[in-house]
């Protein structure tokens, strides 16, 4: 009798089971069933959050661009300022070690320009006669002044521009 109750509950527990695997498939089916209904009715909401979702993904990567890209700006402002201090203590170095040594030595600075002292003391140049002349084969001849006219301009810009030289105004036919 044993044995008869055995198989009886062997058949009832492999029964049980098959029970349990169709129950599974059909609330599996179901499930997916109800899931694709959802999708259809929602499909324009997951389409929304789908963009909104690589919106945010794009945005994140691009924000992320942005602060490496002003992390290398700042670095390079950084290594600029730096090295721009490192050239204006240099030249403080440089300067004070010549100061030292080269103080007598050095002459001051002139100014330049039309104000220089310079240019008051040295002999002022005649204006041009004209710079060049241009021959009918279309050679370009450099024209010079000869001595003597040299010498006459020379004297006419040290003089006053309100009383021209005689022989200049013949020249210029008044």
């Amino acid at each position: 009798m044993a044995s008869a109750k055995r198989d009886i509950r062997h058949i009832i527990d492999s029964f049980s089971e098959d029970l349990i695997l169709i129950a599974q498939e059909i609330a599996r089916e179901q499930v997916e069933r109800a899931v694709a209904d959802w999708q259809t009715k929602n499909q324009k909401l997951l389409a929304k959050k789908s963009v909104q979702d690589e919106k945010a993904l794009r945005n994140q990567k691009a924000l992320e661009r942005i602060e490496r890209v002003a992390e290398r700006r700042r670095e390079r402002e950084q290594k600029k300022a730096a090295e721009r201090a490192l050239r204006l203590e240099q030249r403080l170095i440089a300067s004070g070690s010549s100061e030292s040594t080269a103080a007598s030595t050095r002459k001051p600075r002139t100014r330049r320009g039309l104000l220089a002292d310079g240019a008051s003391k040295k002999e002022p140049t005649p204006p041009p006669l004209f710079v060049h002349k241009r021959r009918r084969d279309g050679e370009i001849q450099q024209l010079k002044r000869n001595e003597e006219e040299a010498a006459a301009a020379a004297t006419e810009g040290n003089s006053s521009p309100s009383a021209p030289v005689p022989h200049e105004q013949l020249r210029l036919g008044l």
